[in-house]
């Protein structure tokens, strides 16, 4: 249904929940104590069908289609939402009450607040982050999306900080 509804009419070939050539795979990295560590090699988990698909995550996915699932949100939504959705989707869903409100040791909102499935940023931008320091961020005013793909799990710090050195050089030159 996936296939069909979303990555089919979007043209997102290379997107599943695993990939069949795991010849596109690159070695997936995490921080421990300090040192990069392989966390998951090209033929480990997402080279081979999940036991159960994660509609919340767990997808594989190319630059390309990362930057044509941006551009469908960047449109209002075509072909495969409405544009009230997309709309929706974009805004911020936290009231400024709960932005202020944040319980102890929860403090990466900083600029940002929740849509739907992503980021808010208070500057219009909305940004999306995924597993292993894969990010896209599209910039509604400057009509811009931007991919990173870094394969470096976040940690307690955050996504990997090229991700926003990325974001921030894509801007000063659009």
């Amino acid at each position: 249904m996936l296939r069909e509804r979303v990555l089919g009419p979007l043209g997102m070939k290379d997107t599943a929940f695993h990939a069949a050539d795991t010849s596109r795979l690159s070695t997936a990295y995490e921080s421990r104590d300090g040192l990069l560590v392989v966390s998951d090699p090209p033929d480990g988990h997402w080279s081979r069908p999940p036991l159960f698909p994660d509609g919340s995550g767990g997808l594989v996915s190319s630059a390309d289609d990362m930057v044509a699932f941006g551009r469908m949100l960047m449109r209002g939504g075509s072909p495969v939402l409405k544009q009230a959705t997309a709309a929706e989707m974009t805004r911020d869903q936290l009231t400024a009450e709960q932005r202020a409100n944040v319980w102890p040791g929860f403090s990466f909102l900083g600029d940002r607040g929740w849509g739907f499935g992503l980021s808010v940023l208070d500057d219009g931008r909305y940004t999306g982050e995924g597993g292993f320091g894969t990010a896209w961020s599209n910039v509604p005013s400057q009509d811009l999306t931007v991919v990173v793909l870094t394969q470096r799990a976040a940690d307690e710090t955050g996504m990997p900080a090229v991700c926003d050195e990325v974001l921030s050089a894509a801007r000063s030159t659009n």
